[in-house]
């Protein structure tokens, strides 16, 4: 699954609209509904902020290749 949508099933889990969400965040809707539909480049601190009031866990994987 996709980030993106994790998010907007997570959100509709707990019952939040995209404006909840937002305003628990400090995040504009723009930003939601951004992040849901996966557009754009997230930074990390505004996918924490998501990821803290869904009670979900970021996990970062590096793919490491020598030459």
């Amino acid at each position: 699954m996709k980030y993106g949508n994790l998010i907007k099933e997570r959100r509709s889990v707990l019952g939040l609209t995209q404006q909840d969400l937002a305003d628990y965040t400090g995040l504009s809707v723009r930003i939601i509904k951004s992040v849901e539909s996966e557009k754009g480049n997230p930074s990390l601190s505004t996918l924490e902020k998501i990821a803290d009031i869904l009670g979900l866990e970021i996990v970062i994987k590096v793919k490491i290749v020598s030459e």
